[in-house]
């Protein structure tokens, strides 16, 4: 009976230890919740708040999660950050900036570009050592996407798509990155409201890594203020002028995550306070989700816009043929 009884303990003891792995890996985390880690700066609008895109993978396929900041970023001081600097050139419709380009090739290049070099100093700037060393390192490449446009045919995208370029090896050990068009348009990010994020409160565009095809050649993908995901260019200077941030994304180790705490949540979503090896993380987080506001229907708005300019061309055309056949009555009657 005494062995029996030993062996039943021991079998419980390995239950109890093996059930308690688990639960220090992920503690049921699941994709779309929210966990909480890094130093909250309010200055640069960082505010410790990961959105889980992935619980148990990371953007490669291996284990691990995936996640991106739940809110934007800014610079040091909260200043707007640009994809690359190349000064005053602006981009529009009539001019797409393909004599630059091809004086300064690679200026859709992320891997060398002014917000790559942001998200490399990243870590250090807003997270602990042992958060540090739980960023898995990242290599891969991405492959060429084409994602709906508008409905309405515009240059550079006369199929109503929008088209981005392969990128060979735009990650290269990488632990803190831009998100990819494909990543941004799958995932938790069903929709254009799902991918709008906020910077100290307000709704604002963010950038991506990838290039978009050469009839936009100083373009790159970008979210808008409203979720849609269209191309823009590196220096944010086009007809539609907009502020401009960052949604730094990483993979995590989970094998070194030590401590997850509930502190918050609402419709389905838990919001985690997560410690790792070496440490316990005392840190105070927001624990509200964002509120997203109205969202604009891009193509709604464009159909709109276009409707009522052809309504007013409609009308200016009709006034001049009427004037034209006022004037040539006058004349007849002149004549008679």
């Amino acid at each position: 009976m005494k062995r029996k009884h030993l062996t039943a303990a021991l079998l419980a003891l390995l239950i109890l230890f093996a059930s308690s792995l688990p639960a220090m890996a992920d503690g049921g985390v699941q994709a779309g919740d929210v966990l909480c880690f890094g130093t909250p700066d309010e200055a640069s609008g960082f505010d410790g708040r990961w959105l889980v895109l992935d619980a148990e993978h990371t953007n490669t396929g291996e284990e691990g999660m995936f996640l991106v900041s739940l809110g934007l970023v800014g610079g040091e001081n909260g200043e707007a950050l640009l994809f690359r600097d190349i000064g005053e050139v602006s981009v529009s419709f009539s001019d797409t900036g393909k004599s630059y380009a091809a004086e300064h090739p690679g200026v859709t290049d992320y891997r060398d570009s002014e917000i790559r070099l942001w998200c490399e100093r990243f870590p250090e700037s807003y997270l602990s050592e042992a958060e540090q060393a739980a960023l898995l390192p990242v290599w891969k490449s991405d492959a060429a996407i084409v994602i709906p446009g508008l409905d309405i045919p515009l240059p550079g995208a006369t199929g109503g798509t929008v088209d981005f370029d392969p990128a060979e090896n735009v990650l290269d050990g990488d632990r803190v990155f831009l998100l990819s068009v494909e990543e941004a348009t799958g995932y938790v990010f069903s929709d254009a409201r799902s991918r709008v994020a906020l910077f100290k409160g307000e709704a604002a565009g963010y950038w991506l890594r990838s290039p978009h095809i050469p009839t936009f050649p100083l373009d790159v993908g970008f979210v808008f203020p409203f979720g849609a995901v269209m191309d823009y260019p590196v220096n944010a200077r086009s007809m539609y002028e907009m502020t401009t941030y960052a949604r730094p994304a990483c993979n995590l180790d989970r094998t070194k995550i030590t401590g997850l705490e509930a502190i918050g949540g609402e419709n389905g979503v838990t919001v985690w306070r997560v410690s790792f090896d070496g440490e316990s993380n005392t840190r105070s987080y927001d624990t509200s989700l964002p509120e997203v506001g109205e969202v604009k229907d891009l193509n709604r708005m464009i159909r709109t816009a276009l409707a009522v300019i052809l309504l007013v061309l409609a009308a200016l055309l009709a006034l001049i043929v009427w004037l034209i056949v006022r004037a040539v009555r006058k004349r007849k009657a002149r004549r008679a």
